[in-house]
């Protein structure tokens, strides 16, 4: 089983609802996907809104691989799973508060995620994600990339 979380952020994340739902219609394995407030007509992945933090991680421990929204939380506690990690971040503005990408790119190029931007395939990256040797954050560099993202976000 794959999970898939757009968050809990209050506004639409679309464009990752669509980007799961085809993920779900090409591959064999079942796509479970927890919607937020995200209001989408899925066809093939099996979407819920909301649930418990207890129910989440064991989603997320059930799971053979997490595709997620740009959020730090979410991204945290898949990385303490070791398990392949996929990222899609939100846009500033339109789906989040505040700018995503920053900390996807920085993950991604630490090894830790496969970031899937706009014009890019969520199932050519699930696909790269099964065979990428994705390298954990020691506790420092989680604390130091969290302290420098948010002074970018709050400066």
């Amino acid at each position: 089983m794959i999970f898939a979380s757009l968050g809990t952020m209050d506004m639409p994340f679309v464009r990752m609802a669509a980007a799961v739902d085809k993920l779900a219609e090409t591959i064999q394995e079942e796509v479970v996907v927890q919607t937020g407030y995200t209001a989408y007509p899925y066809r093939y992945a099996k979407p819920f809104a909301f649930c418990t933090k207890d129910e989440m991680s064991a989603y997320m421990e059930a799971a053979s691989l997490l595709v997620l929204q740009g959020g730090w939380g979410s991204i945290c506690e898949a990385m303490m799973r070791n398990k392949p990690i996929v990222v899609m971040p939100r846009h500033n503005g339109t789906e989040h508060i505040h700018d995503q990408f920053q900390l996807v790119r920085k993950l991604e190029a630490m090894g830790c995620v496969i970031g899937v931007y706009d014009g890019q395939s969520m199932v050519e990256a699930v696909v790269k994600a099964r065979s990428f040797n994705f390298q954990p954050l020691v506790k420092g560099e989680a604390a130091s990339l969290i302290r420098n993202q948010i002074k970018q976000w709050f400066p």
